[in-house]
């Protein structure tokens, strides 16, 4: 079973069918017939089964069952497959309204605090305190080398900062019979169990979560700290385009002396990287900029000095501060006065 919903009961007619109703249930939408419910006891719950209607409202015995839901007759809860769950929760006089999140999102959430809980976004709770199995230690490498720095711009770019925190990563791709009738009859008990299992098998999955996360945030706190890295002209630049909503702006740029405004679709300026194609430039500039940058030549953020829309400046190079302009006068070994 791939999921089911718990739902309210909406009509005391439906009610009374759950509770005592021994023949099939007809649902009708308006006056046409879409389905018909049977229960199949299998205490200490009903199994719910629909199958189709004819046109004429009656059945046929090319028709199967199909099984959609269950009734916990003691605690009066419903709980529905998806389609039946959009058959009875729709109409003006609903049978049953949505109670949220599904069964599969609750075991799941649950097991996933408890786990969280016992970890405390602590590694010496672990078993392990190092990575021994070579698929791992082959993963931690190639995040270090490269993955780490590719999230921690990803964050960067997003404007959000990585927790750093443990998190359980327990899913159920379906729901088990035995997994939903566990739940019905002891929550608590299945969450404690399955939470205890999860961290069982994935001690050494749980070390390189923590492992991750210090190169991660080591990463993101490098980029936030160096303003000097190329990236943050680029998200400005991205994020001043985005906002102002233009499609088309004026780009200035100034390369090895020369300095040249042209008009340019904003799409490439809304991306990440540090390097922007000359194909978005109008026909008469792009040959202007090949004439003073030299064919086959991009430019990147660090050459753009202006970008306006209309009237409006979006973006502007900031200004370099006396004591760095000194410092870089005195490195290039030009003299003031």
């Amino acid at each position: 079973m791939k999921d089911l919903v718990q739902c309210t009961v909406s009509r005391d007619d439906f009610q009374r069918w759950l509770d005592w109703g021994n023949a099939p249930l007809t649902i009708c939408t308006g006056e046409k017939a879409v389905t018909m419910l049977l229960k199949i006891e299998k205490k200490p719950v009903d199994y719910l089964y629909q199958t189709a209607v004819e046109a004429d409202g009656s059945i046929s015995w090319r028709n199967g069952l199909t099984f959609c839901g269950v009734h916990d007759i003691g605690k009066k809860t419903l709980y529905l497959s998806e389609s039946l769950t959009t058959i009875l929760t729709d109409g003006q006089a609903p049978f049953a309204s949505k109670t949220i999140p599904s069964v599969v999102d609750e075991i799941c959430g649950r097991i996933n605090q408890c786990v969280e809980e016992t970890i405390a976004n602590d590694r010496n709770n672990l078993s392990v305190q190092e990575v021994t199995s070579w698929q791992a230690a082959r993963e931690l490498k190639e995040y270090l080398e490269d993955g780490a720095h590719r999230e921690a711009i990803d964050w960067f770019f997003r404007g959000s900062e990585p927790d750093g925190q443990f998190h359980s990563g327990y899913t159920l791709g379906n729901l088990p019979e035995a997994t939903f009738m566990a739940w019905l009859q002891n929550p608590e008990g299945l969450i404690q169990t399955e939470a205890d299992q999860h961290i069982k098998i994935n001690q050494e999955k749980f070390l390189l979560q923590f492992l991750k996360n210090d190169a991660l945030v080591a990463e993101y706190q490098a980029i936030v700290q160096n303003t000097d890295s190329p990236l943050h002209r680029v998200k400005a630049i991205s994020e001043a385009i985005k906002t102002s909503g233009a499609k088309t702006v004026t780009v200035t740029v100034q390369k090895n002396g020369e300095e040249l405004s042209f008009r340019i679709g904003t799409t490439p300026l809304r991306g990440r990287y540090n390097s922007y194609s000359t194909s978005h430039i109008a026909a008469a500039d792009r040959q202007e900029f090949e004439r003073l940058f030299g064919r086959g030549t991009n430019y990147c953020a660090e050459d753009i000095t202006r970008i306006t829309y209309g009237k409006k400046t979006l973006y502007e190079t900031p200004p370099i501060q006396a004591e760095d302009m000194a410092e870089r006068i005195e490195m290039g070994g030009m003299q003031l006065g």
